[in-house]
């Protein structure tokens, strides 16, 4: 296999740092995005000895579309195309009532979670085009759970990422692209210890078992 160039948002998540643990030892140069500077750089420490390619790190906030559009410019001009992009970045706040999110938060939460990836879409969707085998995975929450009250941050956005991704499918099904979403399972994680606290963590996945199931949903796509 070529080399094959990927951008993984949210890489220094605890999802995110899984999947990339994975990536690095194959035959991928991986460009690493995140907001938290200190963070991506010890994340690059971290891999830059046992990666087969040397990585890139691009701090970034998510939540302001320009910064994704000015990503995809640099991916370009840098590549010439993109071969993957996986999506890990997500913004949930405590479980709550409808109404007792901020406004604050519920900006965010549509910022980070929703429009961010409409924007990933908007940049991206040219390069991994011109790639023969573009991938793009965005990762998602469908647990029926999700539904029942107290759950409407997740629901909202889980569902309309998986709307807005379904519909992207069709448009390129004519391309060499493969567009989807990925549903890691409840996995051990601040986020999910923010998010739930007191929940029993014995019951959640692991963040390296989820990734191995991606890397396979990955290795399989190229296979078909």
């Amino acid at each position: 296999m070529n080399k094959r160039i990927a951008v993984v948002t949210g890489a220094t998540g605890t999802l995110g740092k899984a999947i990339i643990n994975s990536l690095i030892t194959n035959n991928i140069e991986i460009v690493l995005v995140s907001k938290d500077i200190k963070k991506l750089e010890k994340l690059y420490d971290e891999i830059c000895t046992i990666a087969i390619h040397k990585p890139s790190m691009i701090p970034i906030d998510l939540s302001y579309g320009r910064s994704i559009d000015k990503l995809g410019g640099k991916i370009f001009e840098k590549y010439k195309k993109l071969d993957i992009l996986i999506s890990c970045s997500s913004f949930f706040p405590k479980l709550s009532p409808i109404n007792h999110i901020s406004p604050k938060d519920f900006n965010k939460i549509i910022n980070i979670n929703i429009t961010a990836n409409w924007h990933l879409i908007r940049s991206f969707d040219p390069l991994l085009r011109l790639s023969k085998y573009g991938r793009a995975y965005f990762l998602i929450c469908k647990q029926k759970t999700y539904n029942e009250p107290y759950f409407g941050a997740y629901s909202l956005t889980s569902s309309s990422i998986e709307s807005m991704i379904k519909n992207w499918q069709q448009e390129t099904k004519k391309s060499n692209m493969q567009v989807n979403t990925f549903d890691p399972g409840p996995i051990l994680s601040n986020l999910r210890q923010n998010s739930f606290p007191g929940e029993n963590t014995d019951k959640l996945n692991t963040a390296e078992n989820a990734a191995y199931k991606f890397i396979s949903l990955l290795e399989k796509s190229y296979k078909n």
